[in-house]
């Protein structure tokens, strides 16, 4: 069951560089298991689990499927997300989690693709398993 952490506190995510994958409320449901839209304007949830399927937006994509991260934070504006890429509702919410969760704890290693604009990937089918932060940015 995922639990509140407390207000303005950012929880253990890990060592390393901090990612974050935005999407809309769809995809927070395909990805974590929480309804979206039941989150308010906000709130942050920790889940343990993230289920990444195969990517469908392969502008800057590594290769078909990945999965888009940045080191962009909760803090980026529209401006920000829309010059990497991500536009609309997939702006709303971000999927947080460290570069050590995903290496170290789980082998997935996150891949530069356009480090310079802060765009990377991670495989397609990815599971990972540690303390993720979910957050309804807008």
């Amino acid at each position: 069951m995922p639990s509140l952490p407390p207000p303005k506190i950012t929880p253990n995510l890990g060592e390393g560089r901090l990612f974050s994958h935005f999407t809309n409320a769809e995809g927070v449901t395909g990805i974590t298991g929480i309804v979206g839209d039941s989150l308010d304007i906000g709130q942050q949830v920790i889940v343990s689990e993230l289920r990444f399927e195969q990517g469908e937006n392969n502008y800057l994509a590594w290769e078909s499927g990945s999965i888009f991260v940045t080191e962009l934070g909760v803090d980026a504006t529209e401006r920000q997300l829309n010059d990497i890429g991500i536009f609309g509702d997939k702006q709303n919410w971000a999927i947080q989690f460290s570069e050590e969760t995903a290496l170290v704890s789980n082998g997935i290693r996150v891949t530069g693709v356009m480090s310079s604009r802060s765009i990377f990937c991670i495989p397609g089918n990815t599971l990972l398993r540690g303390t993720f932060l979910v957050t309804r940015i807008r």
